[in-house]
């Protein structure tokens, strides 16, 4: 995404469905898809997509729910140097595998 998917609403657009099930199904069984093929190349989109669905079907949230309220506290500072240094604090105290 980050080499291919400079385009407009990356992460808002849906990518094509069938071209994300089979991203997934590729994910499920090699491990390590060629993200380089043509499909996936003109629809960045798809690969996008999949990334919005494994952190949405993830169990327990990445940004987990205990430190909800201090995420939305640190995004609603108006000042941009105090919002950062605030979410840097938060991300902080995620567990160690929610961390990395």
């Amino acid at each position: 995404v980050e080499r291919h998917g400079v385009v407009d609403g990356i992460y808002r657009l849906s990518g094509v469905s069938s071209n994300t099930q089979r991203l997934r199904q590729e994910f499920e069984g090699e491990r390590c898809p060629e993200l380089q093929r043509d499909i996936y190349l003109q629809d960045i989109h798809c690969v996008s997509s999949l990334c919005k669905a494994y952190f949405r079907e993830l169990p327990n949230p990445l940004l987990t729910y205990q430190l909800y309220d201090k995420f939305a506290d640190a995004v609603a500072l108006q000042m941009e140097e105090a919002r950062l240094g605030k979410i840097k604090e938060v991300l902080k105290e995620l567990p160690l595998p929610h961390y990395r």
